[in-house]
């Protein structure tokens, strides 16, 4: 049996809608978290224990602010490639046209993941989930990165080849000494 599998890979909606609805929530609270707000029947506006909050208004404001941004950009797409013996590559797009291109770019320095020249291999912690898939990996030089595949529409097409794949290989880099 082969477990030869590629795949192209990009954020899953289950994680980025969670991540726009904590933004909202983190914006939504700064407002009362101002101390603004007048109080209940009268036009005085809250004081004493609502010292703080003001600065934590500003940081919830601006944590909601930020992570939405963050959920705004575009999904970077990643390809994984399992070979028939069981060698993992990640290259990673900088770009979302860039997937559709056979060559993927150039990994920046300054983002620790695997570039697309070297090999990965599957480490303890990775969670194959029949829905999602949580793939720790690392490379030669000791970078370590998270990729997420989800299964479903906005999944990935090539979920359970790859999920099979996965499968195997840590069934192989299971020391003999911990199968069950």
């Amino acid at each position: 049996m082969s477990i030869a599998v590629s795949a192209v890979v990009r954020t899953p909606v289950c994680v980025r809608l969670p991540q726009a609805c904590l933004a909202v929530c983190a914006l939504l609270a700064a407002c009362p978290l101002s101390g603004c707000w007048p109080a209940v029947g009268s036009s005085m506006q809250l004081v004493g224990a609502y010292a703080w909050s003001l600065p934590l208004a500003v940081a919830s404001a601006a944590g909601g602010l930020l992570l939405l941004v963050i959920c705004c950009r575009p999904a970077t797409a990643c390809r994984l490639d399992i070979s028939p013996v069981g060698q993992v590559r990640l290259a990673v797009y900088l770009d979302s046209t860039a997937r559709d291109s056979a060559a993927p770019a150039a990994v920046p320095a300054s983002i620790a993941l695997p570039s697309q020249s070297s090999l990965c291999r599957l480490l303890p912690g990775t969670t194959l989930w029949p829905a999602l898939l949580v793939l720790r990996l690392m490379d030669g030089q000791g970078r370590r990165c998270s990729v997420l595949v989800q299964r479903g529409a906005y999944g990935c097409p090539a979920f359970r080849a790859l999920a099979v794949a996965c499968r195997v290989l840590a069934a192989r880099q299971e020391p003999d000494g911990e199968k069950k």
